[in-house]
């Protein structure tokens, strides 16, 4: 007799194998480096880019590091972090991503990126974190500010139980999808620690997550919102999101984006809960692999030209 757990992974084998192997036979995994603008260029979206106060690039680089593992930097304000890093210590994969991104984009002396790459996460800190890759292939991250709070849900990684998840949002089969339900439970420790710590009677909660990690965002807001409680959802901001399944919210008064970096083809299956954000690619011959990165949105909410940016460092565009 077969385990649930045997036919979840060969479901998910068989499933993404089909879903994959289109694209992916154009795989080329290439880091480009981009020249820079002449000027920095602003949003083309006419959406704000600004949500509940928090500039949409903060929410971005706080998705993006849903890809460290933080458990060791749980507690710590990202002004401790970005010490560390300046002394090249901390998670290497952190350390990889300022160097990928300033290789990309901004072009400055190794000092100078960590910086920018800080300059508007200073104040905050790594609030916990749930790392259940091994057992379903989840990982989330809250961060707070006094009583500001956003939980970023990773997506896809090469664990099997990712796959599993992908085919089952893919193809609407939502009883194998084993990471919504320690999704919701995060989502809820997180606003617990979140009111003990700022010793507040309400939390203000952003979900934010990339690819999958997208859908669980959505997902548990669909949840949590019908759920009396001690926090106030005032945002969901996206990345490549998967959005299957989802029908858009009409005169929803939550701001819910979803940024979808052109050409990436994983997010355009489907459709998200609220306003689909196109973020313009400056280099269409970037691989498939490339397109669907959370590296590719730096130069979107962090444009460079001759060392000057185009946001002021408070978390909002200048």
């Amino acid at each position: 007799m077969r385990s649930p757990s045997f036919w979840k992974r060969l479901f998910a084998f068989t499933a993404a194998s089909a879903m994959l192997v289109v694209p992916f036979r154009f795989l080329t995994v290439n880091a480009v480096v981009r020249v820079p603008v002449s000027k920095p260029s602003a949003s083309v979206s006419a959406i704000s880019d600004v949500t509940d106060g928090i500039y949409d690039g903060v929410l971005m680089k706080m998705t993006d590091l849903s890809y460290v593992n933080l458990a060791d930097e749980v507690g710590q304000s990202f002004d401790e972090i970005e010490q560390a890093s300046l002394s090249e210590k901390g998670p290497d994969a952190l350390l990889e991503e300022i160097r990928r991104v300033n290789r990309m984009d901004w072009h400055e002396p190794y000092d100078e990126a960590v910086g920018q790459f800080f300059s508007d996460l200073r104040g905050w800190r790594v609030l916990a974190v749930d790392n259940e890759e091994a057992e379903a292939g989840f990982y989330a991250v809250a961060y707070a500010k006094g009583a500001d709070v956003v939980i970023s849900y990773r997506g896809t990684t090469n664990n099997v139980m990712d796959l599993v998840a992908d085919a089952g949002i893919y193809l609407s089969v939502p009883n194998v999808i084993d990471q919504l339900k320690p999704a919701k439970s995060f989502f809820e420790a997180a606003c617990a620690k979140a009111l003990q710590t700022a010793n507040a009677k309400e939390v203000h909660v952003i979900l934010t997550g990339h690819s999958m990690g997208g859908w669980l965002a959505q997902s548990v807001y669909l949840e949590e919102r019908k759920v009396a409680g001690p926090w106030d959802i005032s945002g969901v901001v996206v990345f490549n999101s998967i959005g299957t399944g989802f029908q858009p919210m009409a005169h929803e008064t939550v701001p819910v984006k979803d940024y979808h970096f052109d050409g990436d083809v994983f997010s355009r299956f489907g459709t998200s809960l609220g306003e689909v954000i196109d973020v313009p690619n400056p280099n269409p011959d970037a691989s498939v692999y490339d397109k669907h990165q959370m590296y590719e949105f730096y130069h979107y909410f962090y444009p460079y030209a001759e060392g000057t940016s185009s946001w002021n460092g408070r978390g909002e565009r200048a």
